[in-house]
């Protein structure tokens, strides 16, 4: 749900503040999905080492275990 800035629906709109307002709107939405983007991949790297990790030993334990 996105929320106005604006108190009044009948405020004066005209071009010249219009303009950094949609570009200030533009840009946000394409940060904030970058950012989502960015810990999501972060956090499955960190998911998938952590994995990696924990069979480790046990793989080291088979493998001493075969010769």
């Amino acid at each position: 749900m996105r929320l106005s800035w604006r108190s009044t629906p009948h405020t004066s709109n005209t071009s010249a503040t219009q303009q950094p307002q949609a570009d200030a709107a533009a840009t946000q939405p394409a940060h904030g999905r970058l950012k989502r983007v960015l810990w999501f991949v972060a956090l499955w790297c960190a998911g998938v080492t952590g994995a990696m990790l924990l069979a480790l030993p046990f793989r080291l334990l088979m493998q001493a275990a075969m010769h």
